[in-house]
């Protein structure tokens, strides 16, 4: 159920954001100059992005190492018909070990979340597209109101740029520039066609300092820091409920003025140094309106902000060790990513808030007596759909064993024999999806379907032990699992009659199915 999926990776990524937030925030303890690298605060904030976008992947292709979460669940209406899962019903979502779901489509009798939890999920998911919604809103306000201040300022031509002192023995690709009269901060607006907005009250700031405002907001362009910017806006409003992202767009924001102020005044004497801190207090004292939220503006309203600033213009940015740099930005956060990606389980349904514990299942019937012992075809087998059970509400019996494990789980011949099927298309049918059928001595035959990687061929001689493939959720499945049938002399049986007990080994809900079908 996608409601639920997205309530989850939400969860994960509001996790992922404290723990990418801790993260860089030590590092920036330790190396004072990390607050002047743009890098490493965006790649988190995309990471956490990443880590929500990969939540809502299907199981049967998403990576986990931890077992599922089981939920409480209901029985789901009957499927109406092959391929298609009825409303409600969660299919390709449910697919890790420990899943009660993996069950061949048709035969399975489905579950899906309980009406408590599809309300909770359900409710998550208004209330996340109510606050994009509003995220959205304010954004368009911000822009409508820049809008405004572009439409009421003038553009200055060649001869009006010649004349501005602040342009004076500057040597640069200008942007469109233009003047209004109001109590602004000078800003860059737009992405694709920037234009540099000066205040008109910036003409009575010392032509120096003039030079330096103008020289910083040229250095962000030439930087591309707008297009951070916009970027960093972007990823806040998809992650509105995430405080974490917000922190890491203002320490964005922080680390792109620092490492303007570091690139202007690079090389510059102390006096220079003491007139670019002088204009930024100038600015501040004459800045009335609020910062804009689609603009990159010099100054800022924060007195505490601007102090830091000023510390930093007047002793210098800390250097960075580049190793540190990189470290952080390509090796750690994407750590955090896989990590985060790797530790979020799959859901799962069962059918009772409290079942009780697993019980031993009755006696199976009887077998065939003087059968030989395989091995497990698997390292783990965990049991999720056993042999001869009635599957409710069709009432067919089931031909084989299913086992709930996660896609790539590495397959093996369980006994030696030769290979008679290699296909995903067998008797014509692609419901079983990748299929191997081994032919074994003794009259016996092993059918292993839902593979996701065949690595034998027709024909070929395999031995115990040997690879032949890995598991899946191809064909009609409704997850991961492996779908193993044992025939002798044309008749299907119990695949524990060579296997040896596996009722120890099983889901709870697989043991109940188990004992209802002998019942019955």
């Amino acid at each position: 159920m996608f409601a639920l999926v997205f309530l989850q990776a939400s969860i994960v990524s509001l996790l992922t954001g404290a723990g990418a937030w801790l993260l860089l925030h030590a590092a920036a303890r330790a190396w004072p100059g990390l607050e002047a690298r743009r890098t490493p605060w965006l790649l988190a904030a995309a990471a956490i992005a990443g880590t929500l976008a990969l939540g809502l992947l299907p199981s049967a292709v998403r990576p986990s190492i931890v077992p599922a979460i089981e939920l409480p669940g209901v029985r789901a209406a009957a499927n109406p018909g092959p391929g298609h899962a009825p409303a409600g019903v969660l299919a390709t979502d449910q697919g890790a070990a420990g899943n009660d779901a993996g069950f061949d489509d048709g035969d399975a009798a489905l579950i899906a979340p309980s009406p408590a939890l599809l309300w909770l999920g359900y409710s998550w998911l208004a209330l996340y597209t109510a606050g994009l919604a509003a995220t959205a809103a304010k954004w368009l306000r911000a822009k409508r109101h820049l809008d405004a201040l572009l439409a009421a300022s003038t553009r200055l031509d060649c001869a009006a740029l010649a004349a501005h002192a602040g342009f004076e023995s500057l040597h640069r690709n200008l942007p469109e520039v233009r003047e209004i009269d109001a109590p602004i901060g000078p800003m860059l607006a737009g992405l694709a066609r920037p234009v540099l907005l000066l205040p008109r009250h910036l003409r009575d700031f010392d032509p120096a300092q003039q030079r330096l405002v103008i020289e910083h907001e040229l250095t962000h362009l030439a930087r591309r820091d707008p297009l951070w910017m916009h970027a960093s806006f972007l990823l806040q409003a998809i992650q509105w409920f995430n405080p974490m992202v917000a922190r890491l767009g203002k320490r964005l924001a922080w680390a792109q003025e620092l490492g303007c102020d570091r690139n202007v005044l690079q090389g510059l004497p102390p006096a220079q140094r003491r007139h670019y801190a002088a204009a930024l207090v100038t600015q501040m004292r004459t800045q009335a309106l609020p910062d804009h939220g689609t603009a990159l503006a010099f100054g800022s309203r924060t007195v505490d902000a601007v102090a830091a600033r000023i510390r930093m213009i007047r002793d210098g940015v800390p250097a960075m060790p580049r190793a540190v740099n990189s470290a952080l930005s390509y090796a750690a956060l994407p750590a955090v990513l896989a990590a985060s990606v790797l530790l979020q389980p799959a859901l799962a349904w069962r059918l009772h808030d409290a079942a009780p514990a697993a019980q031993p299942a009755p006696a199976a019937a009887a077998q065939p007596a003087g059968l030989p012992h395989w091995q497990a075809p698997m390292e783990s087998m965990r049991v999720s759909a056993f042999f001869g059970i009635l599957h409710a509400p069709t009432g067919r019996l089931h031909r084989g064993m299913d086992f709930a494990v996660p896609t790539g789980t590495r397959i093996v011949a369980p006994a030696e024999g030769v290979v008679i099927a290699s296909t995903n298309r067998y008797a014509g049918e692609d419901k079983w999806g990748e299929l191997i059928v081994i032919e074994h001595a003794n009259g016996l035959r092993s059918l292993y379907a839902h593979m996701d990687k065949r690595m034998v061929r027709l024909g070929e001689r395999v031995a115990a032990g040997q690879q032949i493939g890995t598991s899946g959720a191809s064909g009609k499945a409704t997850g991961p699992h492996l779908h193993m049938e044992v025939s002798l002399d044309g008749d299907n049986i119990d695949p524990q009659a060579v296997l040896g007990k596996l009722e120890g080994n099983a889901t709870r809900t697989a043991l109940r199915r188990l004992k209802a079908s002998r019942a019955s």
